[in-house]
């Protein structure tokens, strides 16, 4: 696994095995869980889009599978 920031600056996760994915959602789980009401929205805006996306590749596969995009601060 990798993390790329590309030359706009935007932040992009690649090569995330499943049990990697897993895991990183649990933690954003857990730490939303922790810090219910204390998140900035930007953080918060980017555990939903992390969930949106780690839900739509889970639903569909590796076939559906596109790079995740964490949003810019």
């Amino acid at each position: 696994m990798y993390i790329d920031k590309d030359s706009w600056g935007k932040y992009s996760i690649n090569d995330l095995t499943e049990r990697e994915l897993f895991l990183l959602r649990e933690s954003l789980r857990v730490y939303a869980q922790l810090n219910l009401g204390r998140i900035h929205p930007a953080d918060n805006v980017a555990i939903l889009s992390f969930d949106h996306q780690f839900n739509s590749i889970t639903r569909y596969g590796k076939e559906g599978q596109q790079k995740m995009e964490l949003p810019r601060r």
